[in-house]
């Protein structure tokens, strides 16, 4: 301890006093210079340092707080304002364990204390959720640890480490406006550092600006050779865009499972590159359309929106994918959005929505189709092979020994059977059909009086092994098995 005179001291006690005066009007630079003189006069008193340490915090200076805290705690260890000013500076400069021993000690010395007490839990429970936050970014689950730094950072929102952990959740989650903004504050604050320059190009990146991200990226390098993030972000940046124009390539090329292996691939580099994931979706999806995997196709066209909600093209191929399975509600759905999100394309797109409730209402009668088994684009040889097995099957001959209400359910389907193959084996009405008009309402249909059993006997050319009888009591043929 240095020997102090009285004279001095009381010297030293009257810078305080002033130092006091400057606080309380906020003057917080006065307020230093005051208890600076003060320490100045009479370097063993710790309520000089723990003074000067409260200015600071109102400062956001938290280094020269926690020096100022650390010097008053050594001439009093059992300062309690000194203990909980050295926490919030703790927790400002993130060392939240640190901040929590802090207020654990003041609480041990004012084991009373209620309002220590709850800053004391709080302080527990932001240093958990910190922990846990960590965890979660080693396990590169960004979701739940942008939940925990949203607790974590309404404490510490002064933290550079804390703020730069939360701007990487963020951008990681997809929320690139408010990365953004935070990191505006960061930088306003602290300056282009090696962090910021990885932040702005990983925000850049996921907005979909990637020749931008990759420029700022590689002047992180130059400014820190170190800067591991910035290279790695990098490198999947470029490896992702290798592999998708590979794929792109390979479907040019017609090499389409190759071309699914690609696009694979490219969507395990970086999952949270929603905009060109999103693309490599969709172009995933258009690989599967064309091998007529439209449910495979749709799959990918959806996870592609869920990235990019505003990527038309994606709900086009969805649209027509839609179309080929005859969920022509689910089409017009996509159209009526490609409407909202790109007005260029309305009248395209509105004639495709005219279409597709054409077909929807069409649908609602009788599904071709469906009835005779095949699939939208069957060949006229599907349908004729789909119709030989249904018809055989369905043949009232075949169903004579059934109870009544079975036969009346065969007749039914036989004559189902027997219209939409009158249908789709007939190029102008399937193209009628596929138009969304129904062809029976152009020519009649079988309500104009045409049989099922004309329809069977023109196709097994009315001989070979049948015997034939009129059907139903109508004056039609129908054909008994032997």
């Amino acid at each position: 301890m240095i020997q102090v005179s009285d004279v001095t001291l009381q010297e030293a006690l009257a810078k305080k006093e002033e130092g006091n005066k400057f606080f309380v009007d906020k003057k917080y630079d006065e307020a230093i210079k005051c208890y600076s003189e003060a320490i100045d006069h009479n370097p063993n008193e710790s309520v000089y340092y723990s003074n000067r340490a409260a200015c600071y915090l109102a400062l956001k200076q938290y280094k020269k707080a926690l020096d100022d805290t650390e010097q008053a705690l050594k001439r009093d260890s059992n300062n309690v304002k000194t203990l909980r000013r050295k926490a919030i500076a703790l927790q400002n400069l993130g060392r939240l364990e640190e901040s929590v021993n802090s207020l654990n000690a003041a609480l041990q010395i004012t084991p009373g204390d209620q309002s220590l007490k709850s800053e004391y839990l709080t302080a527990q429970q932001t240093c958990q959720s910190y922990l846990e936050g960590l965890k979660q970014i080693q396990n590169e689950d960004y979701q739940k640890a942008l939940y925990q730094f949203q607790q974590v950072i309404q404490v510490c929102a002064q933290s550079l480490e804390i703020q730069i952990l939360f701007v990487e959740c963020l951008a990681k989650c997809g929320d690139n406006d408010r990365a953004s903004k935070w990191l505006m504050q960061i930088q306003s604050e602290h300056g282009t550092t090696p962090d910021v320059y990885y932040l702005k190009g990983i925000i850049d990146l996921y907005n979909g600006n990637s020749e931008r991200a990759k420029k700022i990226l590689i002047d992180g390098m130059k400014v820190d050779p170190d800067n591991k993030k910035c290279r790695e972000a990098l490198k999947k940046a470029r490896k992702c865009e290798e592999l998708k124009e590979k794929g792109n390539q390979l479907l040019q090329e017609v090499k389409l499972n190759d071309a699914i292996e690609c696009y694979t691939e490219a969507l395990s580099v970086d999952p949270y590159n929603r905009k060109i994931n999103s693309i490599i979706y969709a172009n995933r999806g258009l690989v599967k359309q064309k091998m007529n995997q439209h449910k495979e196709a749709i799959d990918d066209f959806t996870k592609s929106i869920e990235l990019n909600p505003q990527y038309y093209k994606a709900l086009i191929r969805r649209a027509e994918s839609y179309d080929k399975l005859g969920q022509f509600g689910d089409s017009c759905h996509d159209y009526q959005q490609v409407i909202q999100i790109e007005p260029t394309l309305e009248q395209e797109m509105a004639q495709k929505l005219r279409e597709a409730q054409k077909k929807e209402k069409l649908a609602k009668k009788k599904d071709y189709y469906k009835i005779l088994e095949v699939a939208r684009d069957a060949t006229e040889n599907e349908i004729k092979k789909s119709y030989r097995r249904l018809a055989l099957l369905w043949h009232p001959d075949k169903l004579k020994d059934k109870d009544e209400e079975t036969k009346q359910l065969g007749q039914q389907k036989f004559r189902d059977i027997a219209e939409a193959y009158a249908v789709l084996s007939d190029k102008k009405k399937k193209d009628l059909y596929d138009s969304g008009v129904d062809p029976n309402d152009q020519s009649g249909g079988f309500d104009g009086g045409v049989d099922p059993t004309q329809v069977f006997q023109m196709f097994f050319g009315g001989g070979g092994g049948y015997q034939q009888f009129p059907f139903g009591g109508g004056g039609g043929v129908r054909f008994e098995f032997r």
